[in-house]
């Protein structure tokens, strides 16, 4: 469920340059809200127009605009490689440790 505090459909999006327009519960053209890509939170894909967004407001430089916004139906990205680093350097520190044991037991 979302925790966002507002809702808004994309009314427009330019994928080329990451950024777009939010359409508020208004549905005024003049109340319509800037996103930028790097405020999705690990969505699995980019905005389409017509998607439905949730999301808080910030501003800043003067601006309003989305942050911590979703797109309602789209799962997060579960970035894998994460845990394959993790179990990379269990594996590579374990197999180093090996290596110090064995060289300081056959020096004894």
């Amino acid at each position: 469920m979302a925790t966002q505090e507002y809702t808004g459909a994309i009314a427009a999006w330019k994928d080329d340059r990451g950024f777009g327009f939010i359409r508020t519960e208004s549905d005024n053209k003049e109340d319509d809200v800037f996103i930028h890509i790097s405020s999705l939170n690990n969505m699995s894909r980019r905005p389409r127009v017509g998607d439905i967004i949730h999301y808080d407001l910030i501003e800043e430089n003067g601006k309003t605009k989305a942050s911590n916004a979703i797109i309602e139906g789209v799962e997060p990205f579960h970035d894998a490689s994460k845990k394959c680093n993790t179990l990379l350097t269990v594996v590579i520190t374990a197999l180093i440790s090996s290596a110090a044991i064995y060289l300081v037991l056959t020096s004894l």
